[in-house]
């Protein structure tokens, strides 16, 4: 692996016996020792002094081309570190190295920018020249399973740690601009969640912007719920129940997070949740992290894994009518076919665009050469079939359709932990989808399309939880505690999984459910208190925050209210009426008076107590 120049490594590897020893023959070494020639004897600095001082780098880069003796040259003519990088004018006109300075000054412009890397730091941003050298060393892999990988991400190492880099065009006719990139940066890089796929740098340089992301996995949930890797299955039973469990709660921490930063993730799906090999889970590639892509596959939206965990909001059935002329083609021997739609309708409209869902593809008419005795002129036809229309928001907000399809993944959780395969829990959502005969198009297992199916499956899995808690000891002992756990959380996903958005829990109500069944069966099986899954999802840092924000509203609040005080008694009319009825309340302390014009209040000094006169109107019912 790679190791740059960083000021640590030039600092200790550039001292006085490694210059000492890299100058060369011994006039070399004596020469290093004799006083700056330009110093007239103003200073006693020696040519060794101003290198260890100022010329570490000039001196590397000339050892570097095989000629360090010439650090003497370029001392004499004052140069020194801080005029780096050079240009190849300024190295013409500095004629270091005579005869042979046209190659000589290419090597040497290469080489500084081996030692000038800016160092990539966490939160930080860098912009670099486009003959630079980017401290990162590309990995060459094979291609990642994860989705969003693509061909313009790819994965590099920085201080020998992993990062998935993702490469942005910031310039040309779909470019985004660079001030657009580096604001939208800021704000993700405000984003710090355990549980949360995060930008930990970024850089620029020629026409591209990169990201560098964190932290990298090769492991997706659905890679994962097709085949456990090793390090899943070397764990304990109970503790591989225990991690299925605390990853529902350490997923809708993640969402809730975002949610409260203003972010929603609009593309929750078993791909875009990762798994490293300590078994911690993330949510990756939400909408902001992407908002920027410009590659080649930014339009292919639909996916299949997309449509069957997205919510009933952003997927609807239309009608669409489409061109059905038969298409006439010819064959190499002479032969002509047309194959015709038998059930077609009248035309109703102009055609509109078929869209990229269509469960049909949309035909056009094809002018070709024909016999004599065939028709030159096609009637068009027109059929009314019914498609997936590409996402649309139909509701306000998104948050809600990531609640849904976070509550998805809780079901593919908790379906693993009851010992059915993903595979038997899609043939039971797409039971009444199956059509008879050969090469029909697959059953319809989406989420959303099988409601009824999917809430069956949840009652079948709270029946199996509640059955097995029975058998565990008769409701007491750790597998009780936890079965009952499973039963809670996949009754909260049902809340989540609800037709209608405004019906649904939110994040964070979701959150607290599932933390609450999560810590239940932690703090009972490690004998501790577990708050939540128990591996801070929340983060120190942010649980200061939010008390910070409470204590915030609630002064504002107490603010409002004194406001609002001060301006009632502004506002008082002057006008005194007298009630009915007066009731007197003795009380032991002194007593504000009431803003209400229609109270009054009198002392009685001899006594030292007070008297809160206290209107009462007609009919109220008074005890003695």
């Amino acid at each position: 692996m790679t190791s740059w120049w960083t000021d640590e490594r030039i600092n200790a590897t550039v001292d006085r016996a490694y210059i000492i020893r890299e100058i060369g023959p011994k006039k070399f070494q004596d020469a290093l020792h004799h006083p700056l020639a330009f110093g007239d004897g103003l200073t006693d600095d020696t040519y060794l002094d101003w290198i260890l001082q100022k010329g570490r780098r000039c001196f590397i880069i000339l050892n570097f081309i095989g000629l360090p003796e010439r650090i003497f040259q370029l001392i004499d003519k004052s140069l020194d570190d801080d005029d780096l990088p050079l240009s190849e004018e300024d190295l013409y006109d500095l004629n270091l190295f005579g005869a042979k300075s046209e190659t000589l000054d290419k090597r040497f412009y290469r080489e500084q920018y081996n030692v000038l890397v800016q160092d990539l730091v966490p939160g930080g941003h860098q912009d670099f020249g486009a003959d630079e050298v980017v401290p990162v060393e590309p990995r060459n892999s094979r291609k990642s399973s994860i989705s969003g990988a693509s061909t313009t991400s790819d994965r590099v190492y920085v201080h020998q740690k992993l990062y998935m880099r993702k490469k942005i065009a910031t310039s040309g006719e779909n470019g985004v601009g660079r001030v657009h990139f580096v604001m939208h940066l800021k704000a993700l890089q405000s984003l710090k969640h355990p549980h949360l796929v995060s930008v930990w740098s970024t850089y620029t340089q020629n026409d591209f912007s990169y990201m560098l992301l964190y932290p990298v996995t090769d492991l997706s949930l659905r890679q994962f719920l097709s085949e456990q890797p090793k390090f899943f299955k070397n764990l304990e039973k109970q503790q591989r129940r225990e991690t299925l469990l605390r990853w529902t709660h350490c997923l809708v921490t993640a969402l809730g997070y975002l949610h409260d930063n203003g972010f929603t993730h609009q593309s929750i799906r078993p791909s875009n949740v990762t798994i490293d090999s300590n078994n911690t889970i993330y949510l990756a590639n939400f909408a902001a992290m992407n908002a920027l892509d410009t590659g080649e596959d930014k339009g292919q939206t639909y996916r299949t894994e997309i449509y069957e965990h997205a919510a009933p909001e952003n997927w609807r059935r239309k009608p669409s009518i489409f061109d059905t002329t038969p298409d006439k083609t010819i064959h190499p021997g002479g032969g002509r076919t047309s194959r015709r739609i038998t059930a077609s309708s009248r035309p109703l409209s102009a055609v509109s665009s078929p869209t990229m869902f269509s469960s049909q593809r949309a035909h056009s008419a094809v002018t070709t050469t024909s016999s004599s005795n065939s028709s030159s002129n096609t009637r068009p036809k027109k059929t009314i079939i019914n498609t997936f229309s590409p996402p649309e928001r139909f509701f306000p907000s998104a948050t809600p359709a990531d609640v849904f399809s976070l509550c998805t993944i809780l079901l593919h959780l908790t379906t693993l932990l009851l010992g059915h395969s993903p595979k038997a829990h899609a043939s039971y959502r797409s039971r009444h989808n199956r059509q008879a005969g050969r090469g029909g198009a697959p059953p319809d297992a989406s989420f959303h399309a099988n409601l009824a199916e999917v809430g069956t499956w949840m009652e079948q899995l709270m029946r199996e939880a509640s059955e097995r808690e029975k058998k565990d000891k008769k409701g007491k002992g750790t597998g009780a505690s936890f079965w009952r756990s499973v039963s809670g959380v996949v009754h909260s996903a049902e809340a989540g999984l609800r037709k209608d958005p405004t019906q649904r829990h939110t994040a964070r109500e979701l959150e607290r459910k599932v933390g609450k069944y999560v810590g239940r069966t932690l703090s009972y099986a490690s004998g501790n208190d577990v708050v939540g899954c128990g591996c801070r999802c929340e983060g120190e840092d942010m649980e200061e925050a939010r008390m910070r924000a409470e204590k915030g509203k609630e002064a504002e609040r107490q603010q409002y209210e004194q406001r609002e005080y001060e301006r009632m008694e502004a506002e008082e009319p002057s006008i005194e009426w007298e009630p009915k009825y007066r009731l007197s309340v003795p009380v032991t302390a002194p007593v504000t008076p009431s803003s209400s014009a229609s109270a009054a209040y009198s002392t009685n000094d001899q006594k030292q107590r007070t008297r809160f006169i206290v209107p009462v109107m007609e009919n109220w019912p008074l005890r003695a």
